[in-house]
């Protein structure tokens, strides 16, 4: 047997090289959800305007390659000994894989032949190499392999690769831009500039080492070199969706002459892009370069529509800004929520929306909202949907932050560090997330709680038995995103007639990070999840451009060209009741509360106490007491609406057989009445006030409360 294969191996190697090594290869071919070809992009053979002669390469791209890859190039017959032993030493000592040892020559014939996983394949790989060393020159080996090679973002040759990345041809790169394209070819779909500049700088200084310590770059050339910015100047490739059609390449790299089948809409994409050319426009002089946009069907996951920046052909236009980690704002409120709802709280809940200061790792800290203003009590509808701070960091600090993290990394929202590195700043968008993760985690609310990965291409759509995973229950999903299609509750925040407010019920929750930097829209119907991200690539802020000026006029115009102005409301799940509450206190609402809502709550739970400040006074054996305002109590007053409408209620717990009640702000008579009355107080001026009561004219209780906002005129 072994004769046979040895005879077999000999006749092989006195066989010219196979023709079909050498074949022209197809077009890579990305094809939109109906075939229609959204892009395609050449792999160069001879006589293609893309194929480039050794003499024609920029000498700093061999001598990076050779540095590299592949010191001994010149030296070995296309397998490297001493290059696997180094590798084997270093590995070892390292307890990872640091670097391999293939050769150029291994490398070519992988490419021209295809690979074979495996201790056999890398057999087979060595002896192709050989043979390939017994027929062609080392020159014309080093020509097929950088005309083949792929270099990320849809580039094969080193030819595609100059015009992708440097706008330029490959005979003319510099000893940093040569050293970043050969520092990307490990690993193009990680390491290329436009997907993550910090790997793509680490991956050309490696190399540019590599050139110095075998001699092919002296010390000072290197540290020109390294002082190099990177500089992407890339003309936009041909077809739609580049950030989206090189993302999907860069996946299927190791393919030649393969077809990619996208889930991309093509009429919808260019309208899309269209939308962001004309919101951008409107933005000008707002300082403000990109935006981005992710489009998903929600019953099948699948991207419908993928925008990475707004000018692919700018300096920073490749950079993919729906993959970009940029911080969320209050873009992560809505889970928050979700899961203080699963907790038990009810959107129809109270509570005070004052300073406030919270202990955390790093010291105390006290939030404010956006605008600088306290709203006192509120329910959790208006806080949600007006994105008021305070509640949302009283709710994490309740659920708590692990758990918070745990649920979102569980639904694709990275956040790697330990939960002490967020704290209670996560609920203000203190972490790093992508508009495609937080796209597919709203397109879950939509879905009633259930998250799904986003599908992209066509072989990748999940089986219909696929079981996806609960994120939140049905209930708690469905609360959220009935306060997040509440016109009535964002009103204080962003008034009657916001961008936000659709001629159908649509979920949206924007998000605005410090200083302006990024700002976020995301909203969903039962049909779509619409994701948009504005802002600068580099971190500059924008011109006070917020998420409903900014990111919130953009998504309102995608949602309604995939709604076409029409959606239905999602539907309320079973065990959901309405109950009416006092709208002061939460309290189930008895008939002398002056403002009642009617909200959600589960049916299976007990009803909330009666509103302790309107219901019925408690008789007391001794001589009574102050039932409210509570001592230490912070009392706002909204400067936007009438200060004789926000009278502060003065109530009392009396013993029996009381008569007559005087209340007293300082010295001063405020009002005297019969036992059992409410009084209601509109202070003169803001700050500390020492309340008082006297019960048939005995002293029955003070307390001092803290009035904040606009008040009448002393």
């Amino acid at each position: 047997m072994a004769l046979l294969a040895g005879m077999a191996l000999v006749v092989d190697w006195l066989r010219p090289l196979p023709d079909a090594w050498f074949a022209e290869q197809e077009h890579r071919r990305v094809l939109d959800r109906d075939g229609g070809t959204l892009a395609q992009r050449p792999v160069p053979d001879r006589g293609h305007e893309l194929w480039v002669d050794l003499p024609d390469v920029s000498p700093h791209v061999l001598d990076a390659l050779l540095a590299a890859e592949d010191d001994r190039f010149y030296e070995h017959r296309g397998f490297d000994g001493w290059a696997v032993g180094r590798a084997m030493w270093a590995n070892l000592g390292a307890g990872r894989v640091l670097e391999g040892a293939s050769t150029l020559s291994q490398q070519t014939a992988r490419l021209l032949a295809g690979r074979r996983r495996g201790l056999v394949g890398k057999l087979l790989e060595a002896y192709r190499a050989a043979k390939l060393e017994g027929s062609l020159a080392k020159d014309e080996i080093l020509t097929w392999y950088l005309n083949r090679a792929y270099f990320g973002r849809g580039a094969y040759g080193i030819e595609a690769a100059a015009r992708v990345t440097f706008d330029e041809g490959a005979g003319s790169l510099s000893v940093s831009e040569a050293a970043l394209l050969v520092g990307v070819l490990p690993a193009p779909s990680v390491r290329h500039p436009s997907v993550d500049p910090a790997a793509a700088r680490r991956a050309r200084d490696h190399v540019i080492e590599r050139m110095v310590a075998t001699g092919r770059l002296s010390r000072e050339q290197a540290d020109l070199a390294l002082e190099e910015p990177i500089q992407v100047r890339s003309r936009r490739p041909g077809g739609l969706a580049p950030h989206f059609v090189a993302r999907l390449l860069d996946g299927a790299s190791s393919q030649t002459g393969a077809e990619v089948h996208t889930t991309l809409d093509s009429r919808l994409q260019r309208d899309v892009e269209e939308l962001v050319t004309k919101r951008m426009a409107a933005l000008g002089g707002r300082e403000v370069d990109h935006a981005a946009v992710v489009v998903v069907h929600v019953p099948s996951s699948e991207v419908r529509a993928w925008v990475g920046s707004a000018d692919f052909g700018a300096d920073d236009g490749q950079v993919d800004g729906a993959r970009a980690l940029r911080s969320p704002g209050s873009a992560l409120k809505p889970f928050i929520y979700g899961m203080a709802f699963e907790a038990g709280w009810r959107p129809s809940d109270v509570v005070n929306d004052a300073e406030t200061r919270f202990s955390t790792d790093h010291g105390t800290w006290a939030p404010s909202n956006y605008d600088g203003v306290f709203r006192g009590s509120v329910r959790l509808r208006e806080a949600l949907a007006g994105s008021y701070n305070v509640p949302a960091v009283v709710l994490l600090e309740h659920v708590g932050v692990a758990t918070v993290q745990a649920r979102l990394q569980a639904i694709g929202i990275a956040l790697p560090e330990p939960a002490g590195h967020y704290g209670l700043g996560l609920a203000l968008g203190d972490a790093g997330v992508t508009l495609e993760a937080l796209t597919a985690a709203y397109a879950g609310l939509a879905r009633g709680g259930e998250y799904r990965p986003l599908v992209s291409t066509v072989a990748a759509s999940a089986p219909p038995e696929a079981r996806p995973l609960r994120f939140l229950s049905r209930r708690a999903a469905f609360l959220v995103s009935d306060v997040l299609s509440d016109p009535v509750a964002r009103v204080p925040t962003f008034g009657r007639r916001s961008v936000l407010a659709r001629p159908y019920r649509a979920s949206v929750k924007t998000g605005t990070s410090t200083a302006f930097r990024d700002n976020w829209t995301l909203g969903y119907t039962q049909e779509w999840a619409v994701g948009v991200w504005v802002g600068n690539f580099d971190g500059r802020p924008m011109g006070e451009v917020s998420g409903v000026t900014g990111a919130g006029p953009l998504w309102a115009a995608v949602m309604d060209r995939v709604t076409d102005g029409q959606a239905a409301p999602l539907p309320v799940p079973d065990a959901l009741v309405r109950r009416t509450t006092c709208a002061t206190t939460g309290g189930a609402a008895v008939p002398r509360c002056l403002h009642t809502v009617d909200d959600f709550a589960p049916a299976d739970e007990p009803e909330r106490p009666v509103c302790q400040l309107h219901g019925d006074a408690i008789a007391s054996p001794g001589t009574g007491g102050i039932a409210y305002p509570a001592s230490g109590a912070v009392l706002y007053i909204d400067p936007r609406m009438p200060v004789e409408a926000q009278r502060i209620p003065l109530r009392a717990v009396v013993p029996a057989g009381a008569e007559r009640l005087a209340w007293f702000a300082e010295e001063a008579l405020v009002d005297e009445v019969a036992a059992g009355t409410t009084v209601l107080w509109q202070p003169p001026r803001g700050g500390v006030w020492t309340l008082s009561l006297r019960v048939d004219g005995e002293l029955a209780g003070s307390v001092a409360v803290d009035v904040r906002g606009a008040v009448a005129s002393p």
